[in-house]
């Protein structure tokens, strides 16, 4: 199983992955790489979606995003997290890369950044959405290809794109 992820430029990455692990440590969760979501999770041979994603993000330039809000979800995977107004780079990929993916399986995208993986309650989420504070753009400067795996420190990146500079 993979994902396909978009990641942030190296400042912004260093910037989420400070609060990552400001978080993790507070809160005893896992500590994890910055990223969003692009595609995920697809059951197909690598070397086909290696083709797939190359295929379609060919000529895309790095292109920054904009935070939308900061929120929460009883989902483990978006216990908190940074959501971001949808722009045209990202609406273009998504919909190349579900036209090519949707065969194996569904996903739907609603961009954000996860800041902790952690099963909490409602009232703990709701006092760190209203205590975090998280800058207003954030560049994205290629994608990466995830190996899902259910244990968090088995996740491996086994492919790596850099989109052409704007």
């Amino acid at each position: 199983m993979y994902a396909v992820w978009f990641v942030f430029e190296k400042n912004d990455a260093d910037y989420l992955s400070n609060i990552i692990t400001e978080l993790s440590t507070k809160y005893n969760s896992p500590v994890f790489t910055p990223h969003i979501t692009a595609y995920g999770l697809v059951d197909v041979d690598l070397d086909v979606l290696d083709k797939i994603v190359t295929n379609n993000i060919q000529g895309e330039k790095q292109f920054v995003i904009e935070k939308s809000n900061i929120s929460y979800s009883d989902v483990f995977w978006k216990t908190l997290f940074v959501e971001f107004q949808y722009n045209i780079q990202l609406d273009r990929i998504n919909k190349k890369l579900t036209e090519s993916l949707e065969s194996f399986s569904k996903y739907e995208f609603i961009p954000h950044a996860s800041l902790i993986y952690k099963k909490m309650n409602q009232d703990e989420q709701e006092k760190l959405v209203n205590s975090i504070c998280i800058k207003d753009n954030f560049k994205i400067t290629g994608m990466w290809i995830q190996q899902f795996h259910e244990d968090m420190d088995k996740w491996k990146i086994v492919r790596k794109y850099d989109f052409d500079e704007a």
